[in-house]
């Protein structure tokens, strides 16, 4: 399909190519061959009036007598007088007969005449009619010919073409690869977007395949008091909250696709959002042994969705205390840092390995795929932090060391000093719970 399109878009910019360089072209040849021929049909002017005409004028030229004999023909002119009826009466020696204007050529008025020689050259003649002394009507026709310049155009369309054809052909293979450039980013979110579908329909199919069982386990032991079968009913109701998780955060990445910000933007001080989200979370912590700490080193306010950040900050301290052993300690604090606000949480836990940092705000993937799973992770919930962090103008960034722990910081605008209704602008006292 891609190589498609790219074809394409390459014949559609090679022909806009090919007809710039066409009009240009025409517009380079049609432009010299008017100033070439215009300077012709001044000289020829400009020798007909001073070597015949004005001669004539002053009576200095009969056009009765062989007087054009003596006129220098030097540079190719040549020069008659004929009759109304087009009979020759001068003519310089160079001069064609067969070139002149014939008798239907001739009118009262000035012109220029495009003829033939005899050797089939071009030749442009000037014809121009004057009053003889007698009051009768001759025609003063002054000519030369044409072939330089035609000779010079010839080669200038010889030089338009080539440079035309390899103008062409650059544009041939720089629109092929603009167009692969172009097609790139597109081919890239279609992949995405097929990989996405498919990492889905697999982290459903699980939790599915698991309910059905589980129900049809329960359908052939239905005569059986619903205690027997507790076990199938919480698996149900287990698979069923994690179903509609993955669901509620395959919608929120379907928003971040379409490209929507967050509902409200007010100010919100992040010490206040750590010290709730580690009271939100102490059911866990205390689950899983983990101690969970909050910590404010003074205000630090932002302009945003509080709900969102709410969701980016639990987010980050669910995956510390899940993915962190009996005994581990998780610290979550909020400080000011010149123009920025800093949320860090980090954890003393088992660390991510380095090859898996650069991997780790992709979709659906995870360290430990079967640990994940088990724990209830699909591994979307660091692609939904990076998208909320991106649209309240910040950065997510994770440091980590295998065995040492984990730090992840988010870095976000500090808000305005003058926004009306800051919330919670004191600093917030230190929450501390632990094991």
């Amino acid at each position: 399909m891609f190589n498609k399109a790219r074809w394409r878009l390459t014949l559609w910019f090679a022909a806009v190519v090919a007809v710039i360089l066409v009009v240009i072209g025409g517009a380079v040849y049609f432009t010299a061959r008017t100033s070439l021929f215009r300077q012709v049909n001044s000289d020829l002017e400009a020798h007909a009036q001073r070597e015949v005409i004005q001669p004539l004028a002053n009576r200095q030229l009969d056009p009765g007598r062989q007087s054009l004999v003596d006129i220098a023909t030097a540079g190719g002119y040549f020069y008659a007088i004929t009759g109304a009826d087009g009979q020759v009466l001068q003519r310089t020696p160079n001069t064609d007969v067969t070139g002149l204007a014939a008798p239907a050529d001739l009118s009262p008025s000035a012109k220029f005449i495009d003829t033939r020689s005899s050797d089939g050259d071009h030749l442009r003649i000037y014809l121009q009619p004057v009053q003889g002394p007698r009051g009768n009507t001759f025609f003063v026709q002054v000519g030369r010919s044409t072939e330089p310049e035609r000779t010079a155009l010839n080669r200038l369309v010889l030089i338009l073409a080539a440079g035309g054809g390899a103008g062409l052909m650059l544009a041939f293979a720089g629109g092929f690869l603009l167009a692969g450039r172009a097609l790139a980013p597109i081919q890239t979110a279609v992949a995405k977007q097929r990989q996405f579908v498919a990492d889905a329909s697999h982290e459903l199919r699980t939790p599915l395949a698991l309910i059905r069982a589980n129900a049809e386990l329960l359908e052939r032991d239905a005569v059986k008091p619903v205690a027997a079968n507790i076990t199938s009913v919480h698996d149900i109701i287990g698979e069923t909250d994690r179903l509609s998780a993955l669901v509620g955060q395959m919608l929120t990445l379907a928003s971040a696709d379409a490209g929507q910000e967050p509902a409200e933007r007010v100010p919100v001080e992040l010490g206040a959002l750590a010290a709730d989200a580690v009271r939100e979370m102490r059911l866990l912590s205390a689950e899983k042994q983990v101690s969970i700490n909050a910590h404010a080193d003074g205000p630090a306010i932002v302009e945003g969705d509080p709900l969102r950040l709410r969701q980016l900050l639990t987010i980050l301290v669910d995956n510390s205390i899940k993915y962190s052993p009996a005994g581990a300690a998780v610290d979550v604090r909020a400080r000011a840092a010149g123009e920025r606000a800093l949320l860090q949480v980090t954890d003393n836990g088992r660390g991510i390995p380095a090859e898996a940092v650069p991997q780790i705000f992709e979709r659906f993937y995870r360290v430990d795929k079967a640990r994940s799973r088990e724990m209830g992770g699909a591994g979307l919930g660091l692609s939904i932090a990076r998208w909320i962090a991106e649209t309240h103008g910040g950065s997510i960034d994770i440091q980590s060391e295998p065995g040492k722990g984990t730090t992840v910081t988010v870095a976000l605008p500090l808000a305005s000093a003058d926004l009306p209704g800051s919330a919670s602008t004191a600093p917030q006292p230190d929450v501390s719970l632990d094991r």
